[in-house]
C-alpha cells in the first residue's frame, strides 16, 4: 500500500517542550527531565523535534549498552524514527529487539511504535489490534501518544461509508423495539463499512455504547454469514458484550437468519469445464465436486453445463450457448487461455468466476466492475504462501531444492521472489535430476558436507595417518524448500536425515501429498509440512473418500474440494468485492477478494505424522510483518513430527 503523503507527528499539536514527557515517555535510565536546549543528547534533540538526530543517538546508546538496557534503547530509537517518517530505519531498529526481554512498558511502547508504521503504511486494522494490545499496559506518559495515534487511526478510516454510518446510528438510536425491517435496513447500510472499520469503531472507548453495540452486532453478523454453525455461539458472545442492548440474544438471532437470506446465488449458472482433452479428468473431478456442493444445498438455482477443449475458441463457443440458455453467471472456463480468449470478447456484460487466474494486469471492464473474479488452486501463490509462512515463524535462511525442469525453476523462482523481500537469505539453491534415485552427492555438497570430508584427507594427509572424524554438515541452514511430487520427496527426505540434516524444518510445494492415504508408504515423509486443503485433511483415510472415479483415489482431491468452492462462493461474491476483510472458508483454503480480480487463496496447513497429513495451526497476522523474529510467538517451534512423536 502506498504510504501517506503527509506524516502526522505530534510537534504540530503540543508544544515542543512537552514532546517528551507526553508522548515519548522515553525510558532513559533514572526517568526523563527536559534537557538544556543545547545538549547533544538524544533526549535534548526530540525535545526539539528532530527525531532523526534522536533516533541516531538512541541507536548509538544501544549499540554500547549492556543487553538489559538496550531493548529500551532500540525502542526509542525506533519510536523517533517513526516519528520523522522514516519507517525503514525504524523497522531496522526493530529487528535489533528481543521482546522477551522487554519491561511490560517498553512492550507497550514498542507497540505503539508498530502501530505508527502501519498507520503509515495504510494498515488501519493492524494499528488498531495493536493499539488496544498495548493499552492496558501504557505508562501515563504515553497515554498522550496513543490518544494521538487513536486520533490518526479515525482519520484514516474516515470516507465514503460515512453517510451510511451516519443513517445506520441514527435508525439504531430512534429505535424503542426490535423492529425487524429497521434491524435489517441497519445490517444493509454498513454493507460497505469493512469488517475492519467496525471492529475499530466498536472499540473506541469513546463511542456510544448503543451505537457500538450495533457496529459490533453487524461486525459479528457478517463473519459468522458463511459460518452458520458458529453463528449463535458467537451472537450469545456479542449479548456477554453488550448485555444492555435492545436486542435480545434471540432477536439478534433472528436479525442474523433474516439478513442472510439476503445472500443467494444467481437464478442461473452456466458452466464451462473442458469435456474433452488432456484436462478433462480435471473438469470431471471439478464438476463432481461442483454438483456434490449443489445437491446438498441448490438454492432454487439452476446449473447448466457446456464442456470446451483444448482449443481456447471452444470456451467462446461455450460461452454464447451460455448466453442464449439465459446464464446469469459463467463459472470457469478451466485453462488460462479459454479464459484469455473468453474476456476479450468484445461487448461482454455477464459476471464470470473463472477456474483459473486472470490475464495479467486485468482490468475491470465497463460495467462488470468486481464481477469478474479468478478462483484457482496457483501453485506460483502457494509457493509465495510457503515463503511467507516460514519467514514470519522464524526461518531466515533457506536452501532451495527443486527438480532440473520447467515447474521445478518456476517454483525455486517463486519461493526466491517472496522469501528475499526482507533480509532472509538462500544460502544454497540446487537442482536434482527428476529421473535419478540417489542425491548423496548433491545433498554432500548442498550440506557443505563434502567440503567438511576434503578436511579430513588433507588432516590425514599431512599427519601421514588416519583420524577418528566424522563429517559435519554445515549449520547456516535454517529451513529447506522442497519442490518435489510425492514420489521425489518419498526418495529425497530419508537421504536428508542421513547427511544429519533431519532436524532441518522443510517445507514442500502442495505436490508432495499425492492424495493417496497410505501412511505406511508415506512413513519416509514425517515431518514435511505443506500447504494443502481443508478437505484433504477431514479425509485422511481410504474409506473416508466419496466413492467417485473422478477423485482417482484421492489424485484430484484438490480439484474436487475447489469445485465444491466454486458453488458455495458464489452467494458471498458481492460482500467480497466490498469488503476486502471479508473471508469466505472453503474446503480448498479461506479466500478472499484481491486485486486485479483474484480471489486470493490461503491454503490449510499440514505435516506428516505417523505418514498421514495432520494440520498444522494457522498463523496470527496481525503484526508478523513488522515484528522481530523474536518479538512474536512462531506457530512453528522449529521441531519435526519426529523430535515430537
Amino acid at each position: 500500500m502506498r504510504m501517506p503523503n503527509t506524516i502526522h507527528t505530534l510537534s504540530k499539536l503540543v508544544p515542543a517542550a512537552l514532546l517528551g514527557a507526553l508522548l515519548f515517555g522515553c525510558q532513559a535510565p533514572g526517568g526523563v527531565t527536559a534537557p538544556e536546549a543545547g545538549s547533544a543528547d538524544p533526549e535534548a534533540a526530540f525535545f526539539r523535534g528532530d527525531f532523526a538526530r534522536a533516533a541516531q543517538g538512541w541507536a548509538a546508546q544501544a549499540e554500547a549498552a549492556e543487553p538489559a538496557m538496550a531493548g529500551s534503547l532500540w525502542v526509542s530509537a525506533a519510536d523517533a524514527w517513526a516519528l520523522a517518517g522514516r519507517p525503514q530505519p525504524a523497522r531496522d531498529a526493530l529487528r535489533r529487539i528481543d521482546r522477551s526481554t522487554l519491561l511490560v512498558s517498553d512492550r507497550a511502547r514498542l507497540d505503539l511504535v508498530l502501530a505508527d508504521l502501519a498507520l503509515q503504511a495504510g494498515r488501519p486494522e493492524e494499528a488498531d489490534a495493536l493499539l488496544r494490545h498495548a493499552e492496558p499496559a501504557l505508562s501515563s506518559a504515553a497515554r498522550s501518544r496513543y490518544d494521538e495515534l487513536y486520533a490518526r487511526l479515525f482519520r484514516q478510516l474516515t470516507g465514503p461509508t460515512s453517510r451510511e454510518l451516519g443513517q445506520a446510528t441514527q435508525i439504531g438510536e430512534a429505535m424503542r423495539f426490535y423492529d425487524p425491517n429497521a434491524t435489517l435496513e441497519i445490517m444493509r447500510l454498513l454493507e460497505d463499512v469493512t469488517l475492519g472499520e467496525l471492529a475499530i469503531r466498536a472499540a473506541n472507548p469513546r463511542a456510544d455504547r448503543r451505537a457500538a453495540g450495533w457496529l459490533d452486532l453487524a461486525r459479528v453478523i457478517r463473519e459468522s454469514l458463511p459460518r452458520p454453525e458458529e453463528a449463535q455461539a458467537r451472537i450469545a458472545e456479542w449479548k456477554t458484550r453488550h448485555p444492555a442492548h435492545l436486542l435480545t440474544e434471540a432477536q439478534a438471532l433472528d436479525t442474523y437468519l433474516r439478513y442472510r437470506q439476503d445472500f443467494r446465488p444467481p437464478p442461473r449458472i452456466a458452466v464451462l469445464l473442458p469435456g474433452s482433452g488432456r484436462l478433462q479428468a480435471a473438469g470431471e473431478a471439478l464438476r463432481d465436486g461442483l454438483v456434490s456442493a449443489y445437491l446438498q444445498d441448490p438454492q432454487h438455482a439452476e446449473l447448466l453445463f457446456f464442456a470446451t477443449g483444448d482449443d481456447p475458441e471452444s470456451a467462446v463457443a461455450g460461452y454464447f450457448s451460455a448466453l442464449d440458455a439465459g446464464a446469469d453467471l459463467i463459472v470457469g472456463p478451466l485453462r488460462r487461455e479459454s479464459v484469455e480468449a473468453m474476456l476479450r470478447l468484445p461487448g461482454m456484460t455477464t459476471p464470470v468466476l473463472a477456474l483459473n487466474d486472470l490475464p495479467d494486469g486485468w482490468t475491470d471492464l465497463p460495467g462488470l466492475e468486481g464481477r469478474v473474479r479468478g478462483i484457482s488452486l496457483s501453485q506460483d501463490a502457494e509457493v509465495a504462501a510457503i515463503a511467507d509462512r516460514a519467514a514470519n515463524s522464524g526461518y531466515d535462511r533457506a536452501m532451495v531444492l527443486a527438480p532440473e525442469s520447467e515447474w521445478g525453476e518456476r517454483m525455486a523462482n517463486a519461493f526466491q521472489d517472496e522469501f528475499l523481500r526482507d533480509d532472509q537469505q538462500i544460502v544454497a539453491a540446487l537442482r536434482y535430476p527428476e529421473q535419478e534415485n540417489d542425491h548423496s552427492a548433491l545433498l554432500e555438497r548442498a550440506l557443505r558436507i563434502d567440503e567438511s570430508k576434503a578436511r579430513k584427507r588433507q588432516i590425514e594427509n599431512t599427519l601421514q595417518t588416519r583420524v577418528g572424524f566424522e563429517p559435519v554438515r554445515r549449520d547456516d541452514v535454517d529451513m529447506i524448500f522442497l519442490a518435489a511430487n510425492a514420489s521425489q520427496a518419498r526418495l529425497i527426505r530419508p537421504q536428508l536425515r542421513f547427511h544429519d540434516a533431519g532436524d532441518i524444518p522443510v517445507y514442500a510445494t502442495g505436490r508432495v501429498y499425492d492424495g493417496q492415504p497410505d501412511a505406511v508408504r508415506n512413513q519416509d515423509l514425517n515431518g514435511v509440512r505443506f500447504p494443502t486443503t481443508r478437505w484433504q485433511l477431514e479425509h485422511t483415510e481410504r474409506d473416508e473418500l466419496p466413492d467417485l472415479a473422478s477423485l482417482r483415489g484421492g489424485a484430484l482431491a484438490p480439484l474436487f474440494a475447489l469445485g465444491r468452492d466454486a458453488w458455495r462462493i458464489l452467494p458471498w461474491l458481492g460482500l467480497m468485492n466490498r469488503d476486502p476483510g471479508f473471508a469466505f472458508p472453503g474446503e480448498s483454503g479461506d479466500y478472499r477478494a484481491g486485486l486485479d480480480g483474484a480471489l486470493w487463496r490461503e491454503p490449510a496447513w499440514a505435516e506428516f505424522r505417523r505418514g498421514r497429513p495432520a494440520p498444522l495451526p494457522r498463523m496470527a497476522v496481525a503484526s508478523d510483518a513488522l515484528l522481530p523474529v523474536s518479538a512474536t510467538d512462531s506457530a512453528d517451534d522449529g521441531r519435526t513430527s519426529d523430535d515430537r512423536d
